[in-house]
């Protein structure tokens, strides 16, 4: 199971059919901040996902600039990169990272199978979701909590799973599927859900079980991906274009890497000092990771 960029199909069609229809697009408020481009030395795609306190980022990158495997997880710190695999994998996707350096993601074996694993310190530990087909790990806090999804071969649920590594299932009511992507240091979580036609949606589950809806004002889709301790919320919505936004006080903010292409900027994370680390896509739609502070 291959989820490597995110799941855009959806996205790519409303965007044809609102061109067709002369659409505009609801103003928001703008950016203000300063971004960093994070390549991995001699690799063709570098997509940039978690990020911790300490701007330590975690992702993923390929030799090949169209994504094609093998996948190397990586791990950015103190301006040095380090390549994480996990041994004997064919794939390995680095996707969160908390607090104390542990790191979760996914791996395949076959190149169809997705596990989740865990490293911590040196150590790999697989991690699927009870009868699951695949397990895809988003995110992890401080405490040791994990979220991402796992799939039944009919439909995707998100999951949680705790410090002690017992599982709870996620569904967003009356949703067909849901995917958790972030969770913060208080235990609150992000994540999307599709609606009956298929419509994707961002989502926040509170850590006292009540689920809201969150979405820029006239996004027509839209997808939360990480959670800080402060509440603040960074995604990807649908207008007439795709762009990244941060929610932070009750107030949606635009953010687009200045110099990517149309649709091309995905925020993933969002540390508890605001930094928010992602990827982007250049004029040439080439993938870059990016770290934006304030």
């Amino acid at each position: 199971m291959n989820n490597r960029l995110l799941p855009k199909i959806g996205f790519v069609i409303s965007v044809l059919v609102l061109l067709a229809l002369g659409e505009t697009q609801v103003a928001l408020a703008s950016q203000g901040l300063n971004f960093i481009t994070v390549d991995v030395p001699g690799a063709g795609l570098t997509a940039g996902q978690g990020i911790n306190a300490s701007r330590d980022m975690v992702g993923f990158y390929t030799a090949d600039a169209t994504g094609l495997p093998p996948s190397h997880g990586y791990l950015f710190a103190r301006g040095a990169f380090l390549t994480i695999d996990v041994p004997g994998a064919m794939d390995t996707t680095c996707r969160g990272i908390n607090s104390r350096g542990d790191i979760v993601g996914e791996y395949d074996l076959d190149g169809i199978t997705s596990h989740g694993y865990l490293r911590s310190g040196n150590s790999f530990t697989t991690i699927d979701f009870p009868g699951a087909a695949n397990t895809n790990p988003n995110a992890i806090n401080s405490s040791g909590d994990i979220v991402g999804f796992w799939d039944d071969t009919v439909n995707l649920h998100g999951f949680l799973r705790d410090k002690h590594g017992v599982f709870t299932a996620i569904n967003y009511p009356g949703a067909t599927d849901t995917q958790a992507y972030g969770i913060s240091d208080k235990g609150d979580i992000v994540g999307l859900y599709y609606d009956s036609v298929g419509s994707q949606h961002g989502f926040l589950l509170s850590k006292q079980g009540t689920f809201s809806t969150i979405e820029p004002p006239g996004a027509l889709q839209s997808q939360a991906r990480g959670i800080n301790s402060r509440d603040d919320i960074v995604g990807i919505f649908l207008q007439v274009d795709i762009h990244g936004f941060l929610f932070s006080g009750g107030t949606f903010t635009v953010i687009d890497v200045p110099g990517a292409a149309i649709d091309g900027t995905r925020p993933r994370g969002i540390n508890a000092r605001g930094d928010i680390s992602g990827n982007y896509d250049d004029s040439s739609g080439n993938t870059h990771g990016f770290l934006a502070t304030n």
